[in-house]
């Protein structure tokens, strides 16, 4: 199988060299048969080779004798002083699951890290979720500051418990984090988390005071910001500028779609399922959204020809539910919401189009400031983004060219002389 990955008699002699030799074709089968795409076997299997000649010129003759200090030796001494090589850990580690699941060396013996404030993050995520009905994004969010603020809690005073809160811990920990180079909106969240957190300790009983009071409040001015967007013509030249010829660009043409004219979002993308698309009814339902409502969006011809195309001819076969599925790894792991805004940031780099944002988020305000400068009413608006305040909304109005300029007062050039 490595005849189809590398074609010099060279190559092919130099890889078939050393303790994992005998290994190598059959590894090159699985990457193939798993879908793996043909650029990235092929660097992985190239790696491989590199580390089966290390391997043995530090004596190592057979593929037992492979283990985890010998790979972590070969990336230092071998690979660091070449470059970073950000697709080594996968490529080694490829090697090492291949061995260990046809029994030549030991599964490795995972060691459970003690974590001291495990039962305090569990607790309150069970209230997040049972009590105050959080989804799991948002919960994740509120766990990531409540950690930051126990652990620098716990290094702070080491001899105290959560129960000797004092107030000016709190004010202490918020000033450290506040010197930090952290945005407003970073900062705001903090605030807010750590807020939130408090007021859990104090209905808990776990402190006896209510110091989420001590927890200052970020001056922030409702509509103070203009929303990033690109001209609509720059979302249709993004939209057109994607090559379908290949799978990745039915894929990357089929979410940037669902994004730009459907108003989803990136979780909503990721989260999409086989399901979820009634073709017969041309709609498209996504029964757990970010407001825990079901919501029901219309299947355009667009977005249907696109889903089709790439379902047809692009998405890799799998038994996954999941629409999108990595192309390089196909069968075992969907799309995230990270990847999602990766390609949104590819798509635009390849336009070069230069844009406020790379991420998901710049196209739905894409979205909502056409429609607004095309006559579609706040609420209609709303509804599409289901925000679940128009307030949320009504920051698009700052965007809306067309009725500030029937309201601008001509400029006053003074009296002719």
């Amino acid at each position: 199988m490595l005849d189809y990955y590398f074609k010099q008699p060279w190559h092919l002699s130099r890889l078939r060299q050393g303790p994992f030799a005998e290994y190598l074709d059959r590894l090159a089968q699985e990457l193939h048969s798993k879908g793996y795409c043909f650029k990235s076997s092929q660097r992985t299997l190239s790696l491989i080779g590199r580390f089966s000649i290390f391997a043995q010129e530090q004596g190592v003759d057979s593929a037992s004798g492979i283990n985890e200090a010998l790979v972590e030796q070969f990336r230092k001494e071998r690979l660091a002083p070449q470059g970073p090589f950000k697709y080594a850990p996968r490529a080694l580690r490829h090697m090492l699951d291949y061995l260990r699941s046809r029994g030549v060396i030991a599964m490795p013996i995972e060691k459970e890290s003690y974590d001291p404030d495990r039962d305090l993050l569990v607790n309150y995520d069970v209230h997040l979720c049972k009590i105050r009905g959080l989804t799991k994004s948002t919960r994740q969010g509120c766990l990531r500051s409540v950690r930051v603020f126990l652990r620098w809690y716990r290094e702070q005073h080491p001899d105290r418990v959560l129960g000797d809160l004092l107030g000016r811990d709190v004010m202490d920990f918020l000033i450290v984090k506040f010197s930090e180079p952290h945005s407003i909106t970073w900062k705001k969240r903090l605030c807010c988390n750590t807020r939130s957190y408090l007021r859990y300790l104090r209905w808990e009983g776990i402190i006896s005071h209510n110091l989420d009071r001590t927890v200052p409040t970020i001056p922030h001015w409702q509509l103070a910001e203009i929303p990033r967007h690109l001209p609509w013509e720059k979302v249709r030249e993004l939209i057109d500028c994607v090559n379908t010829d290949t799978p990745d660009g039915k894929r990357d043409k089929a979410v940037i779609l669902l994004i730009a004219t459907l108003g989803m979002r990136s979780q909503e993308v990721h989260a999409l399922q086989l399901s979820h698309i009634l073709w017969r009814l041309s709609e498209i339902h996504l029964p757990r959204t970010k407001s825990l409502r079901e919501r029901v969006l219309p299947l355009t011809s667009e977005v249907g020809e696109a889903l089709t195309d790439y379902m047809l001819n692009g998405r890799p076969t799998t038994r996954r539910n999941e629409v999108f599925i990595l192309f390089n790894a196909s069968g075992l792991a969907s799309a995230k919401a990270g990847s999602i805004s990766g390609i949104i940031r590819k798509r635009l780099i390849q336009a070069g189009i230069k844009a406020p944002g790379t991420g998901a988020h710049m196209l739905r305000h894409s979205l909502a400031t056409q429609m607004i400068n095309t006559g579609v009413s706040i609420s209609h608006i709303a509804n599409i983004l289901e925000h679940a305040s128009i307030k949320t909304t009504a920051i698009y109005t700052k965007v809306d060219v067309v009725h500030l300029a029937s309201v601008a007062l001509p400029f006053w050039k003074g009296e002719e002389q």
